[in-house]
């Protein structure tokens, strides 16, 4: 079902995304595609989207560094970054994911380290497609997920480390009731399905 997404203009988001760009870095090669109001647990968010300068790989199911930042309070939700160069390399130890997650989180979200309780640290995988000569493949992109609960919000969070440390996926607020009820913005595999 597509729905057609409202017009929003840079000054409506401009103060949000600021803020957001203090605490996380756009890689380079991409640039702002989209900026889309939408909810997120009933709350307003913005999502952004950066894709490609070049053109490669864009759209839903590309390349991507996207991040949902709450619409009054700025408070970054999640980031993403699906890229293929993250899809080579060694991953990092349970002992490495959880210092690069601890460092992550403290300077994303300072204080929120220390009221998680981790449930696990193992590898998760996502996909994307890209174009290589002639042909689409799907590319795999793995990191190691430390799943945490919030106890004093009931809600769940985790940090995905790849290769060498980076960040490759942070949610934070996520509802679970008998599987995931919070919004997947970050996903495009739901954003086709969901507009």
């Amino acid at each position: 079902m597509n729905k057609l997404i409202p017009e929003v203009k840079e000054q409506d988001y401009s103060k949000a995304l600021q803020s957001a760009l203090q605490l996380l870095r756009v890689p380079e090669g991409y640039q702002l595609k989209s900026a889309q109001e939408h909810k997120q647990n009933q709350n307003v968010v913005w999502v952004f989207r950066y894709e490609k300068i070049s053109g490669d790989n864009n759209g839903l199911g590309g390349e991507h560094f996207s991040f949902v930042v709450e619409k009054n309070t700025y408070k970054i939700l999640g980031v993403t970054w699906m890229d293929q160069r993250l899809a080579a390399g060694e991953l990092p130890s349970k002992e490495e994911t959880k210092a690069f997650a601890k460092t992550f989180l403290s300077k994303a979200q300072p204080g929120l380290f220390e009221k998680l309780e981790n449930l696990w640290i193992d590898n998760h995988d996502e996909t994307i497609v890209v174009t290589k000569g002639d042909k689409r493949e799907t590319v795999t992109i793995s990191g190691m997920k430390y799943k945490c609960y919030l106890p004093e919000e009931n809600n769940y969070v985790w940090v995905i480390v790849g290769p060498g440390g980076q960040i490759i996926t942070f949610e934070q607020g996520i509802i679970w009731s008998n599987g995931r009820v919070t919004e997947k913005w970050l996903h495009d595999s739901w954003v086709e399905e969901s507009i």
